[in-house]
């Protein structure tokens, strides 16, 4: 089994890995965690390198030395990043996806984000949304 997270470094993401990572330890799971960045411009090798590097030390700061099995990817493309995750799902198989959204007022929670709203929309397996 595979349980993608979309990161981003906020809050809400610390705590969707968080739950990832209950998840695996209880389905015997994979986490797969994924931070995409739409690249508008070209990027420059020495800031991909920097994002890979911070993305590797949050995540083993927040499983914090757990024996969880994980692997983490920097997603580059001109695609949105709801758009970037989604088609990560479909081409790796991911069984669950789990994202941060943030805190909204009380009609606000009606409403998600656009990248999560498309990540809901489109998946191809179950989303699980923490806040």
């Amino acid at each position: 089994m595979k349980i993608l997270v979309g990161y981003d470094g906020l809050n809400e993401s610390k705590g969707a890995l968080r739950l990832s990572q209950k998840h695996a330890k209880k389905l015997g799971a994979k986490i797969e965690v994924a931070t995409a960045i739409n690249r508008y411009d070209p990027l420059e090798y020495h800031k991909i390198q920097e994002t890979e590097q911070e993305l590797d030390l949050d995540v083993k700061e927040i499983l914090n030395g757990d024996n969880t099995v994980y692997e983490t990817h920097l997603l580059v493309s001109d695609l949105s990043p709801g758009d970037q995750l989604v088609k990560f799902a479909k081409r790796y198989h991911v069984d669950e996806i789990i994202i941060g959204a943030p805190k909204r007022t009380r009609v606000g929670k009606l409403l998600l984000g656009s990248t999560a709203q498309y990540i809901v929309l489109n998946a191809p397996c179950p989303v699980v949304s923490v806040n």
